[in-house]
């Protein structure tokens, strides 16, 4: 397993890094496009997400991101400086066409596992696992599948 761990300011505009990061993890894997742009998608929200909620858009906090890659799956682990919520009480709202709120729904829907936590450290965590497929079998599946 490669790990690559980046530690970004809290501060929106670096929101970009990590997909720039799996993007060029994605180009040495023999892997479907899709997968990689769904997976950061869910890195853009978790981030999105450690930034304004955890660390509350403080510029004393950083986050962590941590990439694990492994031949057939990339696991993205975002971690801040805040307290954290309630992740298994935690239901959707109804109003799924509201403008903001939607970020655990999109990290659920374009990644195979979804974890919240705690790190070792006492940081929240979010854990974000996406089986790769090799780029032949996304290419018999013009739909796009579950890649």
């Amino acid at each position: 397993m490669n790990r690559i761990s980046l530690s970004l300011p809290t501060d929106l505009q670096f929101l970009g890094v990590p997909d720039a990061v799996l993007l060029e993890i994605g180009g040495d894997m023999e892997c479907c496009t899709r997968g990689l742009e769904d997976l950061g998608s869910a890195v853009i929200e978790a981030c999105t997400n450690a930034m304004e909620h955890g660390n509350a858009l403080s510029d004393q906090k950083t986050i962590e991101v941590i990439f694990e890659i492994e031949e057939e799956s990339v696991t993205v682990t975002v971690l801040d400086e805040g307290p954290g919520f309630d992740f298994e009480g935690w239901r959707p709202s109804e109003d799924l066409m509201r403008q903001r709120g939607r970020g655990i729904l999109i990290m659920r829907e374009f990644c195979d596992t979804v974890l919240f936590g705690r790190h070792p450290d006492g940081r929240f965590m979010i854990r974000l696992t996406k089986l790769m497929k090799p780029a032949a079998e996304s290419a018999e599946d013009p739909a796009g599948g579950d890649s």
